[in-house]
């Protein structure tokens, strides 16, 4: 049991050194990448995510539900 857990831990020690050099970082994703610029898009008046190409409710004009 003890042996599984030394192990276990040394590999998760060598996947993080690897991290650090930034070997693994060329096979992530580039938006999880470190130092990307692809922030997410925020409303201006109000602070919040803005999801699709609509823009955010606090700029649209209110729908008639009726």
């Amino acid at each position: 049991m003890i042996k599984f857990v030394t192990l276990f831990l040394v590999v998760i020690l060598v996947l993080a050194m690897f991290g650090k050099l930034g070997w693994l970082g060329k096979i992530a994703p580039k938006n999880l990448r470190r130092g990307g610029k692809n922030r997410p898009a925020l409303c201006l008046k109000c602070g919040r995510h803005i999801i699709g190409s609509k823009g955010c409710e606090c700029s649209q004009t209110p729908r008639n539900k009726g």
